[in-house]
């Protein structure tokens, strides 16, 4: 069982912790993190969902996402996360990774049965990973891909529904990303 640390809908730690599904069942508010890989061609991993997972499934999504734990620092989870679903140790890699920004989103999905309310701590870690190096955890991930920044900017602005949209948190990405990548 995963347990969370529970927080105020200004993003401040109560002190209380709760199990995932009651987190999701009762729309309680809980931290996780986005890791959006580029390569040195400027191209975006992003993974499809697997079919079973009960938000977002089937859908296109950034690279690592996972949620904080009860007890575990963002550091930690970003590490476990990658390792997980990609097969890949980004340990070494850890003082490359750069914090973008922070923002919160409240979904209901799963016909009003899933309630999503998340603050999503945002990176972003350069890396030339190749597909073959990516071992898939089928749990969590059913397919991976790298496409170009401008392919991403027209899911983003089509709201392409194959793509997990968060509308106001990719607003932020697509800047925080441009300034990145602009930084070469």
């Amino acid at each position: 069982m995963e347990y969370f640390d529970v927080y105020n809908k200004y993003g401040e730690k109560t002190g209380e912790i709760v199990e995932r599904r009651e987190a999701h069942k009762d729309g309680i508010f809980h931290r996780v993190v986005h890791l959006w890989i580029l390569n040195s061609k400027n191209e975006i991993l992003i993974q499809q969902r697997s079919p079973d997972k009960d938000a977002g499934a089937n859908l296109w999504y950034v690279s690592v996402g996972g949620h904080i734990e009860s007890g575990e620092n963002i550091e930690s989870t970003l590490i476990r996360e990658t390792k997980e679903e990609l097969g890949l140790d980004i340990l070494p890699l850890i003082s490359s990774v750069e914090y973008l920004y922070t923002f919160k989103d409240a979904l209901i999905e799963n016909n009003g049965t899933f309630f999503d309310n998340e603050f999503f701590d945002v990176f972003a870690l350069k890396a030339d990973f190749d597909i073959d190096q990516i071992t898939m955890q089928k749990e969590e991930v059913q397919a991976v891909k790298y496409i170009s920044f401008d392919e991403f900017k027209s899911i983003i602005a089509s709201q392409d529904k194959s793509f997990w949209q968060h509308r106001v948190g990719y607003k932020m990405l697509l800047v925080a990303l441009e300034e990145l990548l602009q930084g070469d």
